[in-house]
């Protein structure tokens, strides 16, 4: 769908003070972003780091009072270390010949929806260097939540792989070795002595065929990726998993909720806003929701009875809608919802690590103890009745 923002753009252009909330706004729907990028893990974009650097750095020089021509110029020489593949000096030859700064960086592929269109309606707006820093802030902020997740990830990562290789070790080496030996004694064994030794037995004769499947499974999923069976699969899966399910939905949530402000603030209408967030967001149970709820509301239906037929959405959500919509303020009610929603997933990801750590640590110990105790149970029991 191609949307003429220039049709929605007043002619003083957008307001500044009410642009702001958006950017505030725009700022939380890092987390979202985060998610998504940590989910989609073969995305071809361009890095999180060098879209904050493009952007800070052509919105300073432009407050600075820098040409257009100039302050293009110095970026593109400024990043010309990280620009390997000759992206900047693509974008600049781009617009040297005639192109917009949106329409060369649609033309890269390797700026997202929501980077062109911001800058196209600031384009329009004559707001280019605002938006640019608004853009500037949010990559940063995205940034400085990946660098959190990950804080919040890597121990029980460690402790994961940990366990992984010390089961590995136990049921290839150790449990083998006494199994030999209790062979000898010829004595019988208790219960859960014989069920490690089995497990033992059947792991190393499948390890190699089940590392082989693994890996064809793998494979065969990544080229299935975009099929509508496993965007629906694996979100259903995502959105049900223990501890990090609700996170995942409140930072889709988030990222929804910010573009909204964002769009419906730049005067576009309620109904292409809602198209185009459906190509922002990339979370197939949103997408799906959206495109129902585009055809409701071209019905004629409100948004908010239009989005209650979804549980994605919560309840709350849909009321504060409603309320918007009655008093005519609905883009301060999905900035406020984005507010909250960005509070909430911040917490929860701050959290995340401290309640992982033990249940992952205690998880280990039992898994490593009840190998050991059942391979010297044997023993113990040799050394009572020897004793006694």
């Amino acid at each position: 769908m191609s949307i003429d923002i220039r049709q929605y753009q007043q002619p003083g252009g957008v307001d500044k003070e009410k642009r702001k909330p958006a950017a505030n706004s725009r700022d939380e729907e890092q987390k979202p972003s985060l998610l998504n990028r940590e989910i989609n893990l073969f995305g071809t974009g361009l890095s999180i780091r060098k879209k904050e650097a493009f952007f800070m750095e052509f919105g300073v020089l432009l407050r600075a009072g820098l040409d257009f021509k100039t302050a293009l110029e110095l970026v593109t020489e400024s990043l010309k270390k990280e620009d390997k593949g000759g992206l900047f000096t693509n974008i600049k030859d781009a617009i040297v010949h005639g192109a917009s700064l949106s329409e060369a960086l649609e033309q890269s592929g390797k700026f997202s929806a929501y980077d062109v269109f911001s800058v196209r309606i600031a384009e329009e707006s004559g707001k280019l260097e605002f938006v640019l820093g608004e853009l500037a802030t949010y990559y940063n902020k995205n940034l400085q939540h990946r660098r959190l997740l990950a804080s919040a990830l890597s121990y029980p990562a460690i402790v994961v792989l940990t366990a992984v290789l010390a089961l590995s070790f136990l049921l290839n080496f150790l449990v083998p070795m006494f199994s030999d030996v209790y062979k000898r004694l010829n004595q019988e064994l208790p219960a859960i002595t014989r069920f490690i030794v089995n497990a033992s037995n059947v792991f190393s004769a499948y390890f190699g065929k089940t590392i082989l499947a693994v890996f064809i499974i793998g494979i065969s999923l990544f080229f299935q990726r975009k099929k509508a069976w496993f965007r629906r699969t694996s979100a259903w899966l995502l959105l049900h998993f223990p501890i990090l399910g609700h996170l995942i939905k409140m930072l889709f949530l988030t990222r929804f909720c910010s573009a909204m402000v964002f769009l419906i603030s730049s005067k576009v209408p309620v109904l292409d806003a809602l198209s185009l967030v459906q190509k922002m967001v990339g979370f197939y149970p949103l997408e799906t929701a959206l495109t129902t709820i585009q055809s409701q509301v071209m019905k004629g239906k409100s948004l908010h009875s239009s989005m209650e037929a979804f549980p994605f959405f919560p309840k709350r959500m849909t009321a504060l809608i409603k309320v918007g919509e009655e008093v005519n303020r609905l883009d301060q009610m999905f900035e406020k919802l984005a507010f909250q929603y960005y509070e909430e997933s911040e917490h929860r990801i701050k959290g995340l690590g401290s309640l992982i750590e033990p249940v992952l640590i205690v998880f280990l110990a039992i898994v490593v103890g009840v190998v050991l105790v059942a391979m010297y149970l044997p023993i113990f029991k040799l050394v009572t009745n020897f004793g006694g």
